[in-house]
């Protein structure tokens, strides 16, 4: 009783979200087939048996073996320092951009001001000197 008064009061938004996850769950279970695996699927599990897998691929040895210690610290080395240059660049550039946006902010705040200046002026007329008249009409003949 609980459950269908408080689906009597909601709003119409929250029966088609409860509407829309149900949609969702049920979508997701035709898709997933229940648990059961599809014909044209099959063929994939019958083919991966990772037991075997990793007999028959593990005598190839797909890493290719380092040359040496010395070797291996070098190429660790070049890493850590193409990295840090990297990260010192961003930094770099990370600043560079901060003094951009300034200088853009400083230059818009400046065209504003002139702006406001150059609009202010006409409109603002002493008070002691009057308006000049509009010229009159020409007479009809």
């Amino acid at each position: 009783m609980q459950p269908a008064v408080q689906l009597l009061q909601a709003g119409w938004h929250d029966l088609v979200g409860w509407t829309l996850i149900v949609a969702a769950i049920a979508l997701a279970l035709h898709t997933l087939g229940h648990g059961r695996t599809r014909g044209r699927a099959a063929h994939i599990l019958r083919a991966y048996r990772p037991a075997d897998w990793r007999q028959r691929h593990g005598m190839h040895g797909r890493i290719r073996p380092m040359k040496g210690d010395h070797r291996q610290w070098q190429i660790l080395e070049t890493i850590a320092e193409r990295g840090f240059a990297q990260a010192e660049t961003a930094a770099d550039l990370h600043a560079r951009a901060a003094q951009e946006l300034e200088a853009i902010d400083d230059a818009l705040t400046g065209l504003l001001a002139l702006y406001a200046r150059a609009s202010a002026r006409p409109s603002q007329q002493p008070a002691g000197v009057p308006l000049p008249a509009p010229a009159p009409a020409p007479l009809a003949a």
